[in-house]
C-alpha cells in the first residue's frame, strides 16, 4: 500500500505530445501577448488583415525570447506547484509583452535582454523553492 502511495507523490514524466504542446506555447506566448496588447493599444482592429500578415515575421523573431520565462514556469510546475506556475506566468507575462513593444525600440536584441531581465522572478522564485525542498 505505501509503494502506491509513494508512486502517485512522484509526477509522471510528460509524454512527447506533452513537451510538444509545451513547446508550441513556449513559443507562441510572447508573440501573441504583443500581438494581444498591441491590438488592445490600438482599440480597434485593423481594417486591413495584410497588416497584421506583413507584422507576421517580426513577431515570429521573438519567438525565442518568451523561453527563459516558460521553462522557469515550467519548473516551478514540475516541483509540484501548478498554481503558483500559472500565477508567476499570468503576473509575468503581460508584463513582458509589454516591456518587448516598448524594447523593440532597440531591435531584436533589446526584446532579449528584457523578456531575459523579466523572467528573473520566476527563475528567483524557482531557486528558492529547490532551497527550501532541500532543507526538508
Amino acid at each position: 500500500m505505501s509503494n502506491q502511495g509513494a508512486a502517485s507523490a512522484t509526477p509522471e514524466p510528460p509524454t512527447k505530445r506533452q513537451r510538444a504542446i509545451f513547446m508550441a506555447l513556449a513559443l507562441a506566448w510572447l508573440p501573441l501577448g504583443i500581438l494581444v496588447i498591441t491590438l488592445l493599444r490600438g482599440l480597434s482592429f485593423p481594417s486591413d488583415p495584410t497588416a497584421l500578415l506583413s507584422a507576421l515575421p517580426s513577431l515570429l523573431v521573438t519567438a525565442p525570447f518568451g523561453l527563459p520565462l516558460a521553462f522557469a514556469c515550467r519548473l516551478i510546475h514540475g516541483l509540484q506547484r501548478p498554481r503558483m506556475a500559472w500565477v508567476t506566468f499570468a503576473v509575468l507575462a503581460p508584463i513582458t509583452a509589454a516591456a518587448s513593444i516598448v524594447a523593440g525600440l532597440l531591435g531584436p536584441i533589446g526584446i532579449a535582454v528584457y523578456a531575459a531581465v523579466l523572467s528573473l522572478p520566476a527563475w528567483l522564485l524557482y531557486a528558492v523553492l529547490r532551497w527550501r525542498m532541500a532543507k526538508r
